[in-house]
């Protein structure tokens, strides 16, 4: 009997029950686009059928509607099928207007005539309605050759093994699989978007996919979710999975699949399959119909499978872990509904990436509803297990989790080495045959990986559970042995096994069992103090007595200094490398409350001792002591400690503990904390934390202001630095804080500070007003304001430009206005009426440029009021000025504006330079210079020139010189930039005094520098030593090279031979050099000279490329046309061609080709196109990227490109070359895996 015939009888014998449920699946299948489906002829949960009209039916997007009728011999033929119609288009059984049925399916288990057929559809003449008719023949003929696992499913025949079934199917097994466990993959699907659209790219591209990455980590759910996306925009292919059933697969496969039609074959976990090779051999048999192969395999197996298909050049993704928000979104979803925090640290902790943990740690916290359930997760990790384990005996034998034990605790382990593992296992007392056996078993399991030699359990999470359940919970191995053996080499595999298992396992959990193995060690090998720190600072959360002790002992027996002066000061990055031993290993302690007294009078002794160490102690405290939100859980215990000492020690005159108060005080009053923690896989996270007002947080806060308060009278500087580091404005402000604080602020404001103190009167204004900004009111506010101002204070708002404080006090709606009120108020504050008064304001505006470092615009107030003085009484202002000299001119004061203004006649005129002629003083050049440009037109004449030429010739130090204002004198001198220059040039020569031109000097003013080039050349290349940024935009340089283009020679060997330039970088864009006129020629030349040079290589990559930068148009083109030709005529020097190349790749790729192509049509000789840099030499690379497949990737390009050219059977040796470099890149990329592999073996 024919496979066709055995269906057709098996139909006709079925229950009409059974009918309908294979229908009805048939019918999901062939019609998947519906908004609703309802099976209304059928008893929910029972397989039994009930009355309804219609039996089933799917509601289509477009609201309209599908009915379905069944009918078998037993129940009935045509006049049952003319009746059911019937029914279906009575609007009062169905409830739906004829008008909104779309079609209506019969699907019957025996066969009508022709007449009987017509009858049928002459029910529906005068309607839309479309019929279809799913008769005993068509019924077969479908179901043999497209849905032969509805057969096995409802007929029961055993027409194939069940290995090829539909998506929905193969979903359905793989959730009954997974035994109720989280790994169904019908979850709801995200964060995949991204390999998602990349897979369905390589659908296109490739029939060959292999979708890599480690267990658990969304493999076979993104296939799933890919192929169902891709067959929505490729309607012509159908859908098949292997649901491998260990039976061959060759006959299934050509059974279901039409060599005519279009499939995609989605297999999962191919290494898995070990008739793979019947479905690459299924591949290569002749069809017509596409066949895309997407296969998904653990990432350490790729090369197995991949080995197979390789002539098909397979698309390899590698499918990454999932990221921490990636995991949080997934069980925050619809799914699970976890929207607390708590929870997700812990969940995200434990699944490492994983999103099947993931998911099954989401399942427990919402079966307990208790955090604390997730601190020991073992059982977790049992069920995990037997989600990919079916052979629970090996699982359980206690050979095997030996073996897993100690392959967790070495990381990687060289099984074939057998002298290194026998000495291992001699210790555990385990043999080498056994140990071979076992991960032989246990790569079947799926439990390691064994590569390159070597085998590792694929996951940390799993490796710490194989570490804690073998050495810890079940006592399968001898921790004893492993401290002995081990710790001194392997002191890092301690931290990496023993401290996840704490955090998964439960500390208790692992203390209990490990602490007293701990203590013995301990004894015996604490007499070697670099040993025991080492191995302290592993286990001093296990030996807290111990580690204490220890340091106690240390401290004891150092020598107290002698110096007693304590300084808690340190530069940004101080501890960064160079750390203290002790405060390291006590510093630990910090993190909690227990043992925290002792731990931090150990440290304050250990600086009273060591005080160059305090500030260190200092830095550890603001870093590991401050707010947290763990503390808020606490009740800021650890805080609370700490200040409880600080204020003890301090109440009996400690000076150690005061000075330590004081500084802490300014970090423990802010209101937010900044913290920077170490997250999972080497991650750094941000965050800050706000302080909450709650009682703990103000008992603490109470304390220190009570203190601020008490001891001001004795430390005044010190507390007036704490308060006016409160007073600083900043956006971190907690109103209900601030509110607190105020009547310990305004306490000290009344007992302790004065209106005769400048500073107090600076700090209690700025204190108020940030208050009053931030809404903070009080009565006294206003009485403080008036109470607290002076003298200098006045003068200090005036010169002081504030404008946020100004705000309060003038109406501007932008700065240039507010910056015009405050030179009118400056200019009618100062009105002098004798030099003695200015010296009576000076020393207290000199007191205040000191004291407030942000003083820039000072000296611009200075101006206004001297110019204003001048205007008024030109004979005091110069005697202010002459008062300044005297001074020294100690406040780097340079006239200008006065100058501008009082220059314009001549009596002030010869006053002035009188005045500024009488002595040598700070800044005199830079008077005179202002001097020359601000006086009045009128004045201008020889002698000034002169004078001008004179003070330039006389500088003694470092200036800058903007000499523009200058070119009104060229009317009487045209000449005088020319002479100038030459006075800079041979000062620069004579003395080394670096005299700089403003940078535009040669674009701006270049038309009167005359017409010796030689001149011009020399200052260009004089000041561009001085200053690399001189003439930036390059436009000097044109204009020189437009006279003169062979001093572009000039100019590269100037920049070569500066010994200094491999510490530069050269920011002039020479690409300026295509608008010169045959500057081709020169420009070779100019290259010659980089490649004549002994460091040309590094000196290429700043000069060199800077010739092609952002070219456009025609430039563009005119260097393109140069660099071909420059291949053309140096295809047999290799230094210019690596050059060349090097500038092809990095600024005009776009030539890569057609110079490839043309150094290949003049040069065959393979020496030297093998030193060519055709791919560059190394890369930048971002992420876990296998940088010799990208390399081979690279490589196979110019193959590509070579093999388009004309040039024939002399390019067999290039051709051969570069194969060889992608299969040794292909190589290289494998041991890279291999590097990735052992990890930190």
């Amino acid at each position: 009997m024919s496979r066709l015939q055995s269906i057709e009888n098996a139909l006709v014998e079925i229950n009409e029950t059974v009918f309908q449920e294979l229908c009805d699946s048939f019918l999901t299948i062939r019609n998947s686009n519906y908004s609703a489906f309802s099976r209304t002829g059928s008893q929910s949960g029972k397989q039994k059928t009930t009355v309804g009209t219609p039996d089933s039916f799917f509601l289509l997007p477009s609201g309209k509607y599908i009915y379905v009728e069944h009918t078998t011999i037993s129940n009935g033929r045509v006049n049952k099928l003319i009746n059911d119609i019937s029914k279906c288009l009575d609007t009062s059984k169905t409830g739906v207007p004829v008008d909104d049925i779309e079609e209506i399916i019969l699907c019957l288990n025996f066969n009508l005539k022709t007449d009987q057929i017509e009858k049928i559809k002459n029910l529906l003449k005068g309607t839309y309605i479309k019929l279809t008719l799913n008769t005993l023949d068509s019924l077969s003929i479908e179901l043999l050759f497209h849905h032969r696992d509805l057969v096995h499913q409802f007929l029961g025949l055993p027409l194939d093994s069940g290995q090829i079934v539909s998506i929905k199917q193969f979903v359905n097994e793989y959730n009954k699989a997974s035994k109720g466990v989280a790994t169904q993959i019908d979850n709801q699907f995200l964060h995949r978007e991204d390999e998602m659209n990349n897979l369905i790219a390589s659908l296109h591209q490739s029939d060959f996919i292999i979708l890599t990455g480690a267990p658990g980590v969304g493999k076979t759910k993104l296939a799933i979710e890919t192929i169902q996306q891709y067959l929505i925009g490729n309607s012509n292919f159908n859908a098949f999975c292997i649901s491998y059933k260990n039976y061959s697969l060759l006959d299934d496969l050509y059974q279901y699949m039409n060599k005519e039609k279009d499939y995609i074959l989605f297999v999962d976990d191919a290494n898995r399959i070990d008739a793979f090779n019947q479905i690459v051999g299924f591949y290569k048999s002749t069809r017509r119909g596409t066949l895309k192969v997407l296969i998904t395999v653990r990432d350490y197996a790729y090369q197995e499978v991949g080995k197979l298909c390789y002539e098909y050049s397979p698309i390899r993704i590698d499918l990454m872990k999932l990221n921490d928000d990636q995991i949080i979104d997934i069980i925050k979803s619809d799914s699970f509904k976890i929207s607390n925090s708590d929870y997700h640290k812990e969940i995200v902790r434990i699944a490492d990436g994983n999103p099947r943990l993931a998911i099954m740690t989401a399942k427990l916290a919402i079966e307990k509803q208790n955090i604390y359930a997730l601190s020991d997760v073992s059982d977790l990790f049992e069920k995990y297990f037997s989600t990919f384990i079916k052979d629970d005996g090996e699982f359980s034998k206690e050979i095997n989790l030996k073996c897993l034990g100690l392959i967790a605790f070495f990381f990687t382990l060289p099984y074939k080495d057998k002298d290194i593992i026998k000495k291992i296992l001699a210790k555990f007392g385990m043999t080498y045959l056994e140990f071979v056996d076992s991960i032989d078993k246990l790569e079947n399991l799926e439990l390691v990986e064994i590569q390159f030699e070597h085998v590792k359990i694929p996951e940390q999470n799993l490796s710490t559970y194989f570490f804690y359940k073998s050495f810890i919970k079940d006592n399968l191995l001898s921790f004893d042995e492993l401290l002995m053996n081990y710790f001194e080499n392997n002191s890092d595999r301690f931290k990496d096994c023993i401290i996840p298992a704490n955090n998964t396992f439960g500390h208790e959990n692992v203390m209990g069992k490990i602490k007293p193995k701990l203590q013995d060690f301990w004894i015996a090998s604490k007499l070697n103090e670099e040993k025991s720190f080492k191995f302290l600072s592993t286990f001093w959360f296990y030996l807290q007595e111990e580690t204490l002790e220890f340091v106690f002992n240390i401290i004891s027996k150092i020598k107290a200094s002698d110096n007693i002066e304590y300084n808690t000061k340190y530069k940004t990055n101080a501890f960064s490398y160079d750390k203290n031993n002790i405060i390291e290993l006590l510093g630990n302690f910090f993190r909690f409350s227990h043992n925290l007294q002792d731990v931090i009078e150990l440290l304050f002794e250990f600086t009273r001792k060591t005080p160059q160490h305090l500030p260190e102690l200092i830095h550890k405290i603001k870093e590991e002591l401050t707010f947290d939100d763990v503390d808020e859980r606490n009740g800021f215990k650890r805080q609370e400690i700490l200040i409880d000492i600080l204020l003890e020690k301090f109440e009996q005159y400690d000076g150690l503990y005061a000075k330590s108060f004081y500084e802490l005080s300014k970090t423990f009053l802010k209101y937010k904390f900044h913290h920077t923690k170490g997250g999972r896989n080497n991650t750094i996270y941000w965050y800050d934390y706000a302080i909450p007002n709650n009682e703990f947080l103000q008992k603490i806060r109470i304390k220190i202001w009570q203190t601020l308060d008490t001891n001001f009278i004795n430390y005044p500087n010190e507390s007036l630095e704490v308060i006016t580091g409160y007073s600083e404005r900043n956006p971190d402000v907690i109103m209900d804080i601030m509110y607190f604080d105020l009547s310990f602020i305004l306490s000290i404001i009344n007992n302790h500070l004065t209106s005769n103190s400048f500073e107090h009167c600076y700090y209690v204004q700025k204190q108020i007003r940030w208050l009053m900004k931030c809404s903070i009111t009080h009565e006294s506010f206003e009485m403080l304001l008036r109470k607290f101002t002076n003298s200098t204070y006045e003068i200090f708002l005036k010169i002081d430009w504030d404008r946020y404080r100004d705000k309060e006090s003038y109406e501007f709606s932008d700065f240039k206005e507010y910056d015009a009120l405050k030179e009118t108020e400056i200019r009618n504050s100062f009105i002098f009426n004798s030099v003695r008064e200015f010296e009576i304001f000076y020393i207290d505006f000199t007191r205040i440029k000191k004291w407030k470092p942000d003083n820039w615009n000072y000296n611009n107030c200075i101006e206004f009021i001297i110019d204003q003085i001048c205007i008024n009484n030109f004979s005091l202002g110069i005697g202010i000025l002459k008062f300044l000299i005297e001074k020294e001119n100690e406040i780097d004061y340079i006239p200008i504006l006065v100058l501008r203004n009082q220059l314009n006649t001549q009596f002030k005129i010869e006053k002035i330079w009188s005045l500024i002629q009488s002595k040598f003083f700070k800044g005199r050049t830079e008077w005179e210079i202002s001097f020359y440009e601000n006086i009045d037109d009128k004045f201008i004449n020889l002698e000034l020139i002169r004078n001008i030429i004179e003070t330039i010739n006389q500088i003694q130090y470092p200036i800058t010189l903007n000499i523009g204002k200058f070119k009104r004198y060229t009317s009487l001198k045209p000449n005088l930039f020319q002479e100038i220059l030459y006075v800079v040039i041979d000062k620069i020569n004579d003395t080394g005094t670096r005299i700089i031109l403003r940078g535009s000097f040669f674009s701006d003013y270049f038309d009167l520098l005359g017409t010796d080039i030689t001149l011009i050349k020399k200052g260009y290349l004089q000041q561009y030593v001085l200053d690399e940024h001189i003439d930036y935009n390059g436009e000097g340089l044109i204009n020189i090279l437009k006279l003169d283009s062979t001093f572009l020679l000039e100019y590269i060997e100037n920049i070569i031979s500066d010994t200094g330039f491999e510490r530069k970088s050269h920011h002039k864009n020479l690409s300026i050099i295509w608008s010169i006129e045959k500057i081709e020629n020169v420009l070779i030349q100019a290259l010659d000279l980089v490649f004549n040079k002994d460091n040309h290589y590094y000196i290429s990559d700043y000069i060199c490329e800077s010739f092609f930068l952002d070219l456009k148009d025609e430039m563009s083109e005119k260097a393109d046309i140069f660099i071909l030709n420059y291949i053309r005529n140096n295809n047999n020097n290799l230094d210019k061609m690596n050059f060349m190349i090097n500038i092809i790749r990095n600024k005009r790729n776009h030539l890569f080709d057609s110079a490839l192509l043309l150094f290949i049509s003049l040069n065959q000789d393979i020496d030297y196109f093998s030193k060519i840099s055709w791919r560059g030499n190394g890369g930048s690379y971002s992420g876990d990227v296998i940088i010799g497949d990208i390399q081979a990737a690279e490589w196979r390009n110019i193959l590509s490109i070579v093999e388009t050219s004309n040039v024939g059977i002399r390019l067999i040796p290039i051709k051969k070359y570069i194969s060889d470099k992608v299969r040794s890149k292909l190589e290289y990329g494998n041991w890279e895996r291999q590097r990735k592999f052992l990890g930190k073996h």
